[in-house]
């Protein structure tokens, strides 16, 4: 095969899998996937070819499959180590033991896309975790500063994807935020309040339901988990509404947080209880 003509197939066996149930990759493309594999160690994609492939795959409906099937065509390895690295990588859950973080990922990658997310979501699920696996091996299924790593990694990325700007803004939210919105249920009014004001969620509400969504995706992706089980979300609406409410005009910052704390505190009141996934 010519060195130009190798990225087409990988197109195809790649969106072919994307749209296929179940997953796996058949033998009988499995000798086209070395050949791929192959001519992608010779001759890596352009950050343009690679991000054009990467956002086609993930907004098809099956991008879970989408990434199984590049892993198991030993493409994944080659192309986006970073996210090959999080196959067996354990991570805290609240089961009795850890989950694979590579295949919550895959999971995950599934919810999003029965969710209908946009590519900003779907995105940022992938890029959350990819700072596990450079987590001391000593203190797993922990993950301690990871979203710092993940950062990096996304700083990386940017150099062999050609993705918009724009389109990181969701996933760089997420990295550092969204474990603190898995917790909203033991955070106080304060807490909840300074959380909203980091989210900018009253100054970009359809960004902040897009992290509430992919929050929500992340934990049905979780064994035994369903989306409508996930109160937290709605938890976050009801106290962005009393924050919206609360009139603080002629205020300075540390006033009207507290007058925002104190709406939050008696919208949220009546309590909420759920199972959280646990802080890494």
């Amino acid at each position: 095969m010519t060195s130009s003509s190798w990225p087409f197939l990988l197109w195809r066996l790649a969106l072919t899998a994307a749209h296929r149930d179940p997953p796996g990759i058949p033998a009988q493309e499995r000798p086209a996937w070395a050949e791929v594999a192959l001519g992608l160690s010779l001759q890596p994609l352009s950050p343009e070819q690679g991000w054009a492939l990467l956002a086609e795959g993930l907004m098809a409906p099956q991008p879970g499959h989408f990434v199984q099937a590049l892993r198991e065509g030993g493409v994944l390895r080659q192309w986006l180590p970073e996210v090959n690295a999080l196959f067996g990588v354990p991570e805290l859950c609240d089961l009795p033991t850890p989950v694979d973080a590579g295949e919550h990922l895959l999971a995950l990658l599934s919810e999003t896309a029965r969710a209908d997310a946009p590519l900003s979501v779907r995105l940022a699920a992938l890029l959350v975790p990819l700072g596990k696996p450079g987590s001391p091996r000593e203190i797993w299924p922990s993950h301690y500063k990871h979203e710092q790593r993940a950062q990096a990694i996304v700083d990386d990325l940017s150099t062999r994807l050609a993705w918009p700007g724009a389109t990181l803004d969701l996933a760089r939210l997420a990295i550092d935020e969204m474990e603190r919105v898995h917790r909203a249920s033991d955070l106080r009014a304060g807490a909840i309040t300074a959380l909203l004001e980091r989210l900018d969620a009253l100054g970009r509400p359809e960004r902040f339901e897009d992290l509430l969504l992919l929050c929500t995706c992340d934990f049905a992706a979780y064994p035994g988990h369903r989306p409508q089980d996930y109160p937290k979300a709605e938890r976050l609406r009801r106290a962005l509404a009393a924050c919206r409410a609360t009139p603080v005009a002629g205020l300075d910052a540390e006033a009207a947080q507290l007058r925002r704390a104190q709406a939050v505190h008696q919208a949220l009141s009546g309590g909420l209880t759920a199972t959280l996934p646990p802080q890494s």
